[in-house]
């Protein structure tokens, strides 16, 4: 069965573990987008911002271009194409693109995407980011910090149950009992 790009995208969600993360991510009120992109949320880490165009099929990439990619180059520092095994050769990209491909289980990455200067996010970038809110990842740190939080919650409830149907067990048995 071939490969979609739904499952690579949850694929790339999967890998995502502490970056700022998008899928669908608009340019320029909507006329571009990008299929998936990162943020890395460490200054040591340049705040590395990288963009991933998947592909499909042959054909889907033969309709891509630097212009429809303006977007997705201006604001980060590497470009990737995602494709399944053997969709695209290396003769293929671009010199500004990366090709990862990812065969169900693992990406390979087949040509590291080269390091490019991104541009300052415009506050029309950063809407953008606020509102594709829905599909993105924001404070990794905050949600665990609920998780835990909500995971003792439960730990606690289900502790004080028990001794509730304990409690409700002796009083039975106590009335159960011979005098």
């Amino acid at each position: 069965m071939a490969t979609t790009a739904a499952e690579i995208i949850d694929a790339l969600i999967a890998i995502s573990e502490g970056r700022i993360w998008a899928s669908e991510l608009a340019f320029f009120s909507g006329a571009r987008r990008i299929d998936f992109w990162t943020l890395e949320p460490t200054h040591s880490q340049g705040f590395r911002a990288s963009a991933y165009e998947i592909k499909v099929s042959k054909a889907d990439f033969r309709r891509d271009s630097e212009a429809k990619q303006d977007g997705a180059l201006r604001w980060s520092d590497r470009f990737w194409y995602v494709t399944p095994p053997g969709i695209l050769s290396l003769a293929d990209l671009p010199p500004w693109a990366g090709l990862q491909e990812w065969d169900g289980k693992a990406f390979s990455i087949r040509r590291k995407a080269p390091r490019r200067e991104k541009a300052e996010p415009s506050w029309e970038f950063i809407v953008s980011l606020l509102r594709n809110s829905g599909d993105c990842r924001r404070d990794v740190g905050l949600l665990k910090m609920q998780i835990g939080y909500l995971q003792s919650r439960v730990d606690t409830l289900d502790r004080q149950r028990k001794v509730a149907e304990n409690l409700r067990w002796d009083r039975w048995l106590k009335r159960a009992a011979p005098v």
